[in-house]
């Protein structure tokens, strides 16, 4: 029988619960150990025992409701020889893209981000489109999409950010990533795009 594939339920008022056979690791690159068929980990960012839940957010009263009511298109920007598809409503901020490339990602005008892709080296562009964690940014070569970078389940825990997840672990409910090979996930709590991480961890002092 196959081994069934990966994937994270989202109850409203409760923790992530991730299903399947998935690593862990933490910010230091060490694995995570942890028996469980279904483990919770926590997204109200009041766990004292992080990255997994210990019942807190009843609490505190939290709830995973989005608050960002706001839209944004997926727009492609074609180059000579790839074309940047990106899509700002999943972004985490993390600043690989205007870091790594800033002749090609520019700090978008009020809700967009402009893409130049002839901006730089074919080469460096996807290199830095790949270290995108959000899946906000992929690409297109020859008309064909490129977006599946991780062949490994595995939710990275980052220090004092979100869950980067990656290697296809679906995830339930109607708001869904751009790409499931990888994306970010909220557990400071403080995201106005949730499940989604969208940067506020640091605003809002999240340590864990």
């Amino acid at each position: 029988m196959a081994e069934e594939t990966p994937g994270i339920d989202i109850p409203e008022k409760g923790p992530f619960l991730v299903k399947g056979s998935v690593k862990y690791t933490d910010a230091e690159g060490n694995e995570i150990k942890t028996e469980k068929d279904v483990v919770a980990l926590c997204r109200c960012g009041a766990s004292k025992n992080k990255p997994f839940c210990d019942g807190a957010h009843s609490d505190i009263g939290f709830s995973g409701k989005k608050e960002r009511t706001e839209t944004y298109p997926t727009r492609e920007y074609e180059g000579n020889e790839l074309t940047v598809v990106d899509n700002i409503g999943i972004c985490c901020h993390w600043g690989t893209c205007v870091d790594g490339a800033p002749d090609v990602f520019f700090e978008w005008d009020g809700d967009e981000r402009i893409s130049v892709p002839d901006g730089a080296d074919k080469e460096k562009v996807i290199e830095v489109i790949r270290k995108c964690p959000s899946g906000s940014l992929v690409y297109k070569l020859d008309g064909d999409l490129q977006k599946e970078y991780f062949g490994d389940a595995e939710i990275f825990v980052s220090e004092d950010g979100p869950l980067h997840v990656r290697g296809g672990i679906q995830l339930s409910g109607d708001d869904q990533p751009v790409t499931n090979s990888h994306y970010t996930l909220c557990r400071c709590g403080a995201s106005k795009n949730k499940p989604f991480c969208d940067g506020a961890h640091r605003e809002a002092g999240f340590k864990g």
